[in-house]
């Protein structure tokens, strides 16, 4: 049997070398991202050649880049979408920050692929914004493309994270929109066009309208005005002299279904003076502004990661249950069918089947082995020792001693057999 172990030995090691053999995933090395007014520029390095492809997470068809089988691959974002988060800065510069997913093949998601956050920072200078011409389209860029006395030090961003500005919140939790605006005294803002988005184009949810009055006031409030002077001049202020205009409301965060981050999009609307105020109580007014008074129209655009840890436990639940199980229960049963679980890595599963195999070829071949021994054992000649003598012979040299008490001669009465009646 020496030759059927030399066989297992050598299939379970073909099959372990088989499972085992896998060439070492891409790894990237760095993440390099340049910030300017308009686009966010990123730069990645992998360790080999890139054949996949580089989106930014919950953008995969708006905002992508393939790779040309090259270690390097370069990826351009708008600082008005794509998932790019904002989030100002004590010296009043601007973070801008998107997380980005690096999927090593161009039409498969595999283990290997990863996510990165990039950050850059855009300097102040940068910050500053130019108008739209009246006559020209307005195009959703998050940035002013026109001409305005005092232009290059207009700035106009939207904010919204939780408490202290964190970049992460829970469904319910109180949550912070703020449209702010550095410009001088002498322009009006009024922020209308609010919209929250899914980030794919497939659901959205109107915040303000075209007037800036909330659509749902338990979706989100109005929003509050607050201003502070920026600068002062040296004798008395004057109406060109940097202002900051603050409009905010505070509402419990929501989210879209299966989508990780909520998009928050305003129009922010300037006017040469004051802008036309609008009673939101009737219906029928509506924000009228003369063409003479229209400067320009600026879209701001921001993100923020939302979760609904208690929403998707209870649809969970809700799933699972038939009758009214509690959460408590639920929660139990999911501990139960947790520990009865077992987790296999891909190669050590290849492995496990490749084993079981082996053991059931080995079965199979012992069985063969032990049915053809029997039969070579079933076809081998008799060699029975065959005696003639009979109970029955009176041979001298027979040995059966019933014989010998067949041919005794009897005396008498006497019998070797009990009498019959």
């Amino acid at each position: 049997m020496d030759w059927l172990w030399m066989m297992y030995l050598g299939v379970f090691l073909i099959a372990g070398a088989g499972a085992s053999v896998r060439p070492p995933p891409n790894h990237v090395a760095s993440v390099n991202a340049n910030c300017t007014r308009d686009f966010m520029n990123l730069r990645l390095d992998l360790d080999r050649p890139f054949k996949g492809v580089v989106f930014a997470k919950e953008f995969a068809e708006e905002c992508h880049s393939r790779g040309n089988l090259t270690s390097t691959i370069s990826l351009r974002l708008p600082t008005s979408g794509c998932g790019v988060r904002s989030e100002p800065q004590e010296d009043g510069s601007m973070e801008l920050s998107v997380r980005i997913v690096v999927q090593m093949d161009g039409k498969l998601r595999q283990s290997a692929d990863v996510v990165k956050m990039a950050k850059c920072m855009l300097p102040t200078d940068m910050m500053n914004m130019n108008v739209i011409p009246v006559h020209e389209k307005s195009v959703r860029n998050g940035r002013m493309k026109a001409d305005l006395p005092g232009q290059s030090r207009v700035r106009v961003w939207l904010e919204l994270g939780g408490s202290g500005g964190t970049g992460a919140v829970e469904v319910g939790q109180a949550t912070t929109l703020g449209v702010r605006a550095i410009l001088p005294g002498s322009v009006g803002v009024r922020v209308v066009d609010c919209t929250a988005l899914d980030g794919l184009g497939e659901a959205s949810q109107k915040l303000l309208d075209d007037r800036g009055c909330p659509i749902d006031e338990q979706v989100m409030p109005a929003l509050l005005v607050r201003f502070r002077p920026i600068e002062e001049g040296w004798s008395k202020p004057h109406k060109d002299d940097l202002v900051e205009k603050l409009f905010q409301t505070t509402f419990p965060a929501f989210k879209f279904p299966d989508r990780e981050h909520l998009h928050v999009t305003c129009g922010v609307q300037l006017c040469r003076g004051r802008c036309p105020k609008v009673d939101c109580r009737r219906r029928d007014e509506r924000f009228l502004l003369p063409p003479e008074r229209h400067l320009a129209r600026i879209e701001v655009f921001n993100s923020l990661a939302v979760t609904a840890p208690q929403i998707e436990l209870d649809s969970r639940a809700r799933s699972d249950r038939r009758g009214n199980m509690t959460l408590e229960q639920y929660q139990k049963l999911k501990k139960l069918r947790s520990d009865g679980t077992l987790c296999l890595s891909q190669s050590f599963l290849a492995l496990s089947f490749c084993i079981l195999g082996v053991i059931f070829l080995v079965a199979v071949i012992v069985a063969l082995c032990c049915l053809l021994r029997s039969r070579m054992r079933n076809n081998r000649p008799s060699s029975y020792r065959n005696s003639g003598a009979s109970i029955f012979s009176s041979s001298s040299g027979s040995q059966s001693r019933f014989g010998s008490k067949l041919l005794i001669p009897y005396s008498g009465n006497s019998l070797p057999y009990g009498r019959v009646y």
